[in-house]
């Protein structure tokens, strides 16, 4: 392979003022070798995070258990029902915890290669991402999971007793929570469809009234029950997502 010399450096980064001469320089072996300790940096965080969430399994599951009707009966359906719940929960966990060590290595590999205004876009996206989702997560465990488990648990209770397998129960309540996660994300994804072309503050302020519409019937959808106050948060916190999202828009010129 021919080395680059000083003259085609130099005519380079004049052609191409935003690159870094280490990012020039770097041969592709280099970039593997960097891009294959991220990913066991990652993969030993994570290990060690779903180590500590398969020890804090019982708890977590218990807090899990916690917002369900109080006469709701668990049950272990299959042998080793609960264990393999247990491991699922402590590999969520593990993610979860770890979310800040991965993102943080896959951006430190891909941040130099990027250019200064790409730069600009993702370091919020990457810093701004995890926050919200865990923001989303506790507010779908304390507002929106307790309401749809009392809705659909009390539906016909004065009928049938109310019985469920813990694996069962775990999946419908961590997806709840995952959807208000994915929920929370609305500003950062809303962010990059502008800076890609795809969105603007003008689209936005455009649809306010849609976008209010469909706050309520999503508050309404994710909260059936007759007590209009947690409906009235949760199509609050939607709708306020959605101005949140303008105002950044508007703020960067988007």
């Amino acid at each position: 392979m021919k080395p680059i010399s000083t003259k085609d450096l130099d005519l380079y980064k004049k052609k191409n003022p935003e690159d870094s001469e280490e990012s020039i320089l770097m041969p592709l072996s280099a970039h593997l070798n960097e891009f294959r300790n991220k990913i066991i940096i990652s993969l030993i965080a994570l290990f060690i995070t779903s180590l500590g969430g398969f020890y804090l399994s019982k708890e977590i599951i218990r807090l899990l258990t916690a917002i369900a009707p109080q006469e709701t009966l668990f049950l272990q359906i299959k042998p080793g029902e609960f264990f393999f719940a247990s491991l699922r929960t402590a590999l969520y966990l593990g993610i979860l915890l770890s979310s800040p060590v991965i993102i943080w290595q896959m951006g430190s590999f891909i941040l130099p290669g990027l250019k200064d205004k790409e730069k600009r876009i993702a370091i919020p996206i990457l810093a701004g991402a995890p926050s919200l989702f865990c923001v989303g997560l506790i507010f779908g465990y304390y507002f929106v999971a307790p309401s749809m488990l009392n809705f659909l648990f009390g539906f016909g209770k004065e009928v049938i007793s109310t019985s469920i397998s813990i694996e069962s129960y775990l999946n419908f309540t961590l997806m709840i929570m995952a959807i208000c996660g994915f929920a929370f994300l609305l500003p950062i994804i809303i962010f990059a469809l502008a800076n890609a072309g795809i969105l603007s503050s003008k689209t936005l302020s455009h649809n306010w009234r849609q976008a209010i519409l469909s706050g309520v019937i999503l508050g309404a959808i994710l909260t059936p029950t007759p007590d209009p106050f947690n409906m009235a948060i949760v199509s609050g916190i939607l709708i306020g997502l959605y101005f949140i999202s303008f105002l950044i828009l508007k703020v960067t010129n988007k």
